[in-house]
């Protein structure tokens, strides 16, 4: 099956497959015998204390990083570990970085940096067209932000940024998005405006979604599936497991439940 026929995946197959993989930093062990399939239409919350490796295990999905073993497979097709986010199997994959601050004066205005989603697919070095332009204006429009299309990115709060920054994943047009820490630093109603996007990017463009939170309500509340990671994955299942909480007792250093 092409890369291009996705919406013909079968539910019942993952499109993500992670096998025995182990990810070091020069003489640090980051991950370790990580094993697990995510299947079409989850919505995969990620915890973990401090150094656990979730920010390194979303960025070898990507293929940012290279394991020291180990296999990744999305839609069928390996990862290749270069760093090359030109090549097709990546295209399938919208990624959010953790929120840095941006100065007030930065230019950028917000459309501009949606449209910086769509390089992948366009070229570093050619113009974007009338239809790269209409996808920047759908992505806006799917994170009710394309009033504001106009308007320097600096000028915005952190949380209208953190909306940008999924509108520049979403520009990729991918099936499969991954978010670091999407509502760290957000105050309670922006927060629960992004986990609203999020349900309804699954809900309506049928979208997979993997996303690292430290905020166990939210992980709770918002995930179809909770990983709990520590260098390895120490448990998984659905939030109501009643394990969970003893899972979580176990691996943060202090209750938070």
């Amino acid at each position: 099956m092409s890369i291009e026929k996705i919406h013909d995946w079968p539910k019942e197959k993952p499109i993500i497959e992670i096998r025995d993989l182990v990810v070091t930093y020069q003489d640090t062990l980051a991950l370790y015998g990580i094993n697990l399939d995510i299947y079409p239409g989850e919505i995969i919350g990620i915890c973990g204390p401090n150094g656990a490796g979730k920010t390194t295990l979303l960025k070898a999905i990507l293929g940012l990083v290279k394991p020291y073993r180990g296999t990744i497979k999305v839609y069928g097709h390996p990862i290749e570990t270069k760093g090359n986010l030109f090549k097709k199997q990546y295209f399938q994959i919208g990624y959010v970085p953790q929120l840095k601050a941006i100065d007030k004066n930065f230019p950028a205005l917000v459309k501009d940096v949606v449209m910086m989603g769509r390089y992948p697919k366009i070229g570093l070095f050619k113009r974007p067209n009338k239809k790269d332009w209409e996808i920047v204006d759908e992505a806006l429009k799917a994170i009710d932000m394309y009033y504001m299309r106009n308007r320097p990115i600096g000028h915005l709060s952190g949380g209208q940024q953190q909306k940008v920054f999924i509108a520049r994943a979403l520009a990729l047009e991918p099936s499969i998005l991954l978010l670091d820490e999407p509502t760290a630093a957000l105050d309670f109603r922006m927060t629960a405006s992004i986990m609203q996007l999020l349900r309804k990017l699954r809900d309506e463009k049928h979208m997979t979604i993997v996303s690292i939170h430290h905020d166990l309500r939210l992980l709770k509340e918002n995930s179809t599936r909770i990983v709990c990671l520590n260098k390895s994955i120490v448990w998984t299942g659905p939030p109501d497991d009643p394990e969970l909480d003893n899972v979580l007792r176990k691996v943060y250093p202090l209750p938070t439940i």
